[in-house]
């Protein structure tokens, strides 16, 4: 299933989509699908269609915590252990919303990554309920993610605050996708649409799975956060009035750069 937030008629709505991957015709509403998850089945039709015409694409999660891993084991003579770091959700913008690049921060990267959708409450730390062997029962699914970063500020700042925490620097989207694999999933990414980097979640110093269950030791995670997997040489610098696109499985996140 293929879900979404959308607005429509005045109110947001979870919807899932009716149509191909390219172009979809409709949007029929649904119940809660966190609710749905979480006692083991498909969420509800609860409405009648919309057409797609009619609705606006939100960005199809509203992460309470937005999780980063940086994927750099094995990039040194001492390999480190799964680095995570925290990003503010007010960073996440929908599919199609133009970003305003900024001018005083260097270098403009674009990142595609894989990121994974929280379907329930991981526990507590210290005796979590996610482990790397059951982690997908703890997955609603994945989107697409742009990590955009200003990887000139990194040198003076370590912990990302500046490098990758501006307004619009999360796409996210278009929507969420139930049935992909977090183990074995195509990534790449676009510029102006050409393609210019080629990777996918196998290739990952760091399983999606590892990652997964590394947060959940740490920080508590539930319906709707976000873990985005980290970029696998799939970056590259872009400049304002370019589109980047992610591309992970059948999903296509585009965001215009201004």
């Amino acid at each position: 299933m293929r879900i979404a937030r959308i607005a429509a008629g005045g109110a947001v709505l979870h919807a899932r989509a009716v149509g191909g991957a390219a172009e979809v015709g409709a949007w029929v509403p649904i119940e809660d699908p966190y609710a749905a998850f979480a006692d083991g089945r498909p969420a509800a039709d609860i409405g009648e269609p919309i057409a797609g015409a009619e609705a606006r694409l939100l960005p199809p999660a509203a992460p309470t915590v937005l999780v980063g891993i940086a994927q750099n084991r094995g990039a040194s003579e001492r390999p480190l252990p799964v680095q995570a770091w925290l990003k503010s959700p007010r960073s996440v913008v929908a599919h199609g919303e133009p970003v305003r690049a900024r001018r005083d921060a260097g270098r403009l990267v674009v990142e595609a990554e894989i990121a994974i959708v929280i379907g329930r409450d991981t526990g507590d730390p210290t005796a979590p309920l996610l482990h790397e062997r059951n982690a997908h029962e703890f997955v609603l699914g994945v989107t697409a993610v742009d990590d955009i970063s200003y990887p000139d500020r990194a040198e003076l700042d370590e912990r990302n605050f500046e490098s990758k925490g501006g307004d619009g620097s999360t796409p996210l989207g278009p929507w969420i996708d139930t049935d992909a694999s977090i183990d074995d999933l195509a990534l790449a990414l676009e510029l102006d649409g050409e393609r210019v980097r080629d990777s996918s979640a196998s290739a990952m110093p760091v399983p999606v799975r590892e990652s997964l269950a590394y947060v959940a030791r740490w920080v508590r995670l539930g319906a709707g956060d976000v873990v985005m997997a980290g970029a696998p040489l799939s970056n590259h610098e872009a400049r304002p009035g370019q589109t980047a696109a992610v591309v992970v499985g059948d999903l296509r996140l585009e965001t215009p750069l201004r």
